[in-house]
């Protein structure tokens, strides 16, 4: 199984002089909160399906902020945190109550809004170069069992939000893989995703996707329950297609705060009313007498607020499909997921573009760039996603297939 990956650059940090691990719950019910997140002064992570994280700082910091969409943000200290770390206790957040405004949510067009808010683009997101240091991973299951693990440290390069150009890239710092070394798990077939993922699914960036009034003229829009984030009220407008195109149209959901109009999530699925249409967007090779049949494509992209700019803060993309070979009996369902969570940034007018010997290009594959070796010290003081439960299991049978 290969990927379309993209290119990274570095810079210099410091070893982690501070960490604290955890989980992180809904008050009310204990259950653990996927893809909350964890910040302190632009450095952070994400939490894992099990709630699960680790943050590492190179200094003790004054304060940790825990949020996720639909809950009221948590700020702990640095002795907060580490208490609750040594007593093995959660950080609980609070589910936001919701008090309807229906004047002022219904008053408005749904339409109207989310146009509103890309005018605002320019304003609400970066009006300077960026340099955004991140953790990728990739896997793949074939049906219920993990064939190929890879995960790695990048830098994204970015251009302000006033444009979209040819210098925004991808570098690879470090990475390792673990790849199933079974013949049934290799599938001769490439799919657009990798580590491109913030560069060509940063929707609000690259606003020829869907942003843009032409694109929205083709979906109807309507206004669902708002929710809270950081105790901000968000807009929840609903897009569906409303017209037949040569390609593959969108569904789902786009969050924007009322208040700035800044776009805070983005969550999207490709509709599979045409799956040929679909096979156009995301297949890029297979063999001829390979069956492929999509199943699901979604994103997500979510953006954190913070000095009054919003920035891209978590990445994810899914794709489901099944494989058959012509004159074979069984079929193959396969699951890819592909995530990235920026774990610290630089930001500002002297911030250099990638070079192009160092990027990692759309074409490649990003387990053909790193190896297969074990190493408990491997991330050092870098974040990253910690692996779910199932993903532990999944590695340990990988590794006793490859002793």
């Amino acid at each position: 199984m290969t990927f379309l990956a993209c290119s990274l650059c570095s810079w210099a940090q410091a070893d982690s002089l501070w960490t604290v691990s955890g989980r992180v719950e809904d008050a009310k019910t204990h259950k653990a909160i996927a893809s909350a997140s964890i910040m302190s002064n632009r450095v952070g992570t994400v939490t894992n399906a099990d709630g699960e994280f680790v943050l590492k700082l190179s200094a003790e910091p004054r304060e940790v902020v825990f949020s996720c969409l639909g809950y009221q943000s948590r700020r702990l200290t640095a002795a907060e945190c580490k208490s609750l770390e040594q007593q093995g206790k959660p950080v609980r957040l609070q589910a936001s109550s919701v008090v309807l405004d229906e004047v002022v949510v219904e008053g408005h067009e749904a339409r109207d809004v989310v146009l509103r808010a890309v005018d605002k683009i320019t304003q609400n997101y970066p009006k300077e170069p960026n340099l955004m240091r991140g953790f990728y991973r990739e896997t793949v299951q074939k049906r219920s069992r993990f064939v190929s693990i890879a995960e790695g440290v990048v830098d994204v390069y970015k251009t302000g939000y006033r444009r979209n150009d040819y210098r925004d890239g991808v570098k690879i710092l470090k990475g390792r893989r673990l790849l199933s070394q079974r013949a049934s798990d290799t599938l001769a077939v490439k799919l657009q995703g990798g580590p491109v993922l913030p560069i060509i699914l940063d929707l609000v960036k690259d606003r020829e996707i869907l942003l843009n009034e032409e694109e929205l003229n083709k979906y109807s829009l309507r206004f669902r329950t708002p929710e809270m984030t950081d105790g901000r009220m968000q807009y929840v407008v609903e897009l569906k297609p409303r017209v037949t195109e040569f390609y593959a149209l969108w569904t789902g959901l786009l969050y924007i705060d009322r208040e700035t109009l800044a776009f805070t999530k983005i969550d999207l699925s490709l509709d599979m009313s045409n799956r040929d249409k679909v096979t156009e967007m995301i297949l890029r090779k297979k063999p001829f007498s390979l069956r492929f049949t999509p199943h699901e494509l979604s994103v997500t992209a979510d953006y954190v607020t913070e000095d009054g700019v919003t920035r891209l803060n978590y990445i994810r993309n899914v794709i489901r499909f099944r494989c058959d070979w012509k004159r074979k009996l069984f079929k193959s369902n396969f699951n890819i997921v592909s995530e990235m969570v920026v774990t610290d940034r630089q930001e500002g007018p002297d911030i250099r573009p990638i070079k192009v010997r160092d990027s990692f290009f759309r074409h490649d594959n990003f387990y053909d760039k790193v190896i297969y070796f074990e190493d408990p010290d491997f991330w050092g003081s870098e974040n990253i996603i910690e692996p779910t439960e199932d993903l532990m299991k999944g590695i340990d049978k990988i590794k006793r297939r490859l002793k």
